[in-house]
Parts: structure tokens; sequence; C-alpha cells
């Protein structure tokens, strides 16, 4: 129920910081750009792969990216990450970009250039989703702990500005 809850409050807020396109039009200068980034999922202890419970966290990470409406999904290039964003590519029909993992700087180029105003999902690691989120324009912060899977960052850019909700999802992971 926990876990339910968390992903009907993640929903609700990227729909509410999401405004509609004035007067039915698609400028994507009068939308924000939105990135959900997540660590990827519970790794199989240190193989690059997903446990049991990866598994069914990438499945709700896939349910989370749906309800947000994602439109573009990056990820790094290690397996865990490809099976992280593999559930939600799928159901969106969407074919991930495999970015390197520590050029933050021009992921976030891209993803502004390619993507204003959408939603996008970006998968990386404990030590690259800070950077991530500071790149975009949010708070500098520690590598999310190792033991924990469930952060889920809200990136929300308008006019220029980045706002950051950082959110649970999933299971608790500690």
């Amino acid at each position: 129920m926990k876990s339910l809850l968390g992903i009907l409050a993640i929903a609700l807020f990227v729909c509410a910081t999401v405004p509609s396109a004035v007067n039915g039009g698609t400028n994507t200068s009068e939308r924000p750009t939105t990135l959900l980034v997540v660590r990827h999922a519970d790794r199989q202890g240190s193989d690059d792969a997903l446990s049991p419970a990866g598994l069914q966290r990438a499945r709700d990470l896939a349910w989370v990216g749906g309800l947000a409406g994602v439109n573009a999904i990056y990820r790094s290039d290690t397996r865990r990450t490809m099976l992280t964003a593999e559930p939600l590519a799928k159901a969106a029909a969407i074919t991930p970009v495999v970015y390197p993992a520590r050029d933050v700087d021009q992921l976030i180029r891209r993803i502004l250039d390619e993507h204003c105003g959408e939603t996008v999902l970006v998968v990386g690691h404990s030590n690259t989703v800070p950077l991530i989120v500071a790149a975009a324009g949010g708070p500098a912060s520690p590598d999310l702990p190792e033991d924990r899977y469930d952060d889920l960052f809200v990136v929300t850019i308008f006019r220029g500005k980045a706002s950051v909700a950082h959110l649970r999802y999933g299971a608790g992971s500690n």
C-alpha cells in the first residue's frame, strides 16, 4: 500500500507541474521539460544484473513512467540500466538512448535540445544521479547510498529555472 501511495503521489506531482500547451498548440517553449532521474534498480550482488526485487522495481518504474507520459529514455551503457529501463521502453515503444555515464553536461544539453517540453527518464548510477540532477540545475548532493535504489528525482526545467522534488518509488530499499 505504501508503494502504491508513493507511485500515485509521483503521478500527481508530475501532472500538476506540467502545464498544458497554450491554446492547445505544441509550442514547447511554453511547456516545462521534466526529467525523471533514477538509479538503476536493485542489483544482483556485484553482478551487472538485477535481483528479483530489482526486476519488480523496473516494472514499478514502467508504471510511473507511463503515468508521467515519458517521451524519451536515456540510460548508461550497463546491463543493469538497460534492464531497469526495458519494461517502460517496451510498454511505450521507445528506444532508449545510451549515453556515456560521466558526460552529464553533454547529456543534459542533448535532452534540452532534443526533448524540450517533454518528459524524459534518465537511468544512472549511485554516483552519477546527483551529477545529473546538478547539471540540470538542481542542488549539488553526495552520491546515493549503495544500498538504496528507490530514489526518484523529478527535475522540472521551465524558462531556464529548475525545481527538484526528491521522491521514492516502488518498495523501500533500506
